[in-house]
């Protein structure tokens, strides 16, 4: 079965020679294209070379101008949307090692400036400590896998202490009181937490079991940038480069920002967590 990287390089080239193609055969030049299509001549040549997806709307754009009948503008159209929407099953991630798609992530955390994680049911990986991925990653992972495994997530984490880059990570209480390692593991991650609180360029929030809610978000996903955003789901990982969809968890993390508690109160709200496991430790 074809997996999805190599699936999507496919689709991406033929959106590509299928849009150049089209606007040779309508006797157009690459400068006179963008004239009419209100867009810059650099990016009509990196869409027709493939190094940019161009969203729905720049398609239909192309269709229209280049006389494209109805068939396959609406099939170029669906072809570009979907681009936007990468799938990679979890199947395909153990097959080509776990550890490199911890790799995979790094080079997209270096890429980006500000990094935003919402998290409703666990512990951000950069947040983890030893003993916690351990637990997580060994419910799944074993021998050189797990060893790899774990190695590649304490190399990304070494990425909070870029001074240059801001983070902000909005977890729920839900997420801190979900008992995946023993007591004593989680007193310690929790008070992990606490510390990187202090740091002038991570952000943490708290969303309290007490807070009002104005949004029920049923996944994480990180946002990178306002250019892309990852989401990890049970049996895939997917990542959109849609415009009008990282718009919308734009506005989601705000909301739940917005509903976080940072500061002060996040961190009585960490120490309260911690002594709680530390007792019953």
């Amino acid at each position: 079965m074809e997996e999805a990287p190599e699936r999507y390089r496919r689709e991406r080239d033929r959106l590509a020679r299928t849009l150049r193609r089209l606007r040779n055969d309508s006797g157009l030049t690459g400068v006179e294209a963008a004239r009419r299509a209100g867009m810059s001549q650099p990016k009509i040549s990196r869409i027709e070379n493939g190094t940019t997806v161009p969203t729905a709307e720049d398609v239909e754009t192309l269709c229209r101008l280049y006389a494209a009948d109805d068939d396959l503008r609406a099939e170029l159209t669906e072809l570009a949307d979907s681009l936007h929407r990468n799938t990679e099953s979890a199947r395909a991630i153990m097959r080509g090692g776990a550890w490199r798609k911890q790799q995979q992530i790094a080079r997209v955390e270096r890429d980006a400036k500000r990094l935003n994680f919402f998290q409703p049911a666990t512990i951000s990986g950069l947040l983890q400590i030893t003993d916690f991925t351990r637990e997580i990653y060994g419910l799944t992972l074993t021998g050189t896998e797990l060893e790899r495994s774990m190695a590649a997530l304490a190399e990304r984490r070494q990425i909070l202490n870029n001074r240059r880059k801001r983070f902000t990570f909005v977890l729920t209480e839900g997420a801190l009181r979900w008992r995946l390692c023993p007591d004593e593991v989680m007193a310690a991650q929790i008070r992990h937490i606490a510390e990187l609180v202090t740091r002038p360029n991570v952000r943490i929030g708290l969303i309290p079991f007490s807070a009002r809610v104005r949004e029920a978000p049923l996944h994480g996903f990180e946002l990178f940038d306002q250019r892309l955003v990852t989401i990890g789901l049970e049996t895939a990982t997917l990542t959109i480069t849609d415009p009008r969809d990282i718009e919308y968890y734009v506005n989601l993390f705000k909301a739940l920002e917005e509903t976080a508690e940072f500061g002060p109160p996040a961190s009585a709200l960490l120490e309260e967590i911690a002594s709680d496991y530390a007792r019953s430790a």
